[in-house]
């Protein structure tokens, strides 16, 4: 059944992605897993870039917690207090990436158009690429510098 939901994503996908010249569907699949999709849809692209914009909003979200760790769950902590201000700054960039790509959907949201659609995913593609490794190199350091075995602080329980 899966099997059947990919191989007809690919069928519907295919002849737009010729007409607009979009990234391949594996590229695409591989970074965004675009296979998860399992409606039916006239609106394929719109589809797509709304499952690549989930990814980009959850990596956002994680972004925010690095650069605002004032609820930060325990488990990142130490890893939050590791960050260097190069870090930072690293965060900082890839974070207005995201934000700028959530702001362009958005618009998407208001006025669609499969033209429109086509160059929004071309665009998260492009950009999602160029942050890639920067992102990957910040969560090795976050896992890196993630201590082994959290201390529990000695508490008072009247």
């Amino acid at each position: 059944m899966v099997e059947n939901n990919i191989r007809k994503l690919k069928m519907d996908y295919a002849p737009l992605a010729k007409k607009y010249k979009l990234p391949d569907f594996d590229g695409l699949n591989r970074d965004f897993e675009i296979e998860k999709i399992e409606k039916e849809t006239d609106y394929v692209l719109r589809t797509i870039r709304k499952a690549m914009m989930e990814k980009t909003v959850n990596s956002l979200g994680f972004l925010e917690m690095l650069m605002n760790p004032v609820n930060v769950p325990r488990m990142y902590l130490a890893c939050v207090k590791s960050l260097t201000s190069e870090d930072m700054k690293t965060i900082d960039r890839i974070y207005r990436t995201f934000a700028d790509l959530i702001l362009a959907s958005l618009e998407r949201e208001v006025n669609y158009s499969e033209q429109g659609e086509a160059e929004m995913i071309k665009l998260i593609y492009n950009k999602w690429a160029a942050v890639k490794a920067p992102f990957g190199v910040i969560l090795r350091r976050l896992r890196l510098s993630h201590p082994v075995e959290i201390k529990k602080e000695k508490s008072y329980f009247g």
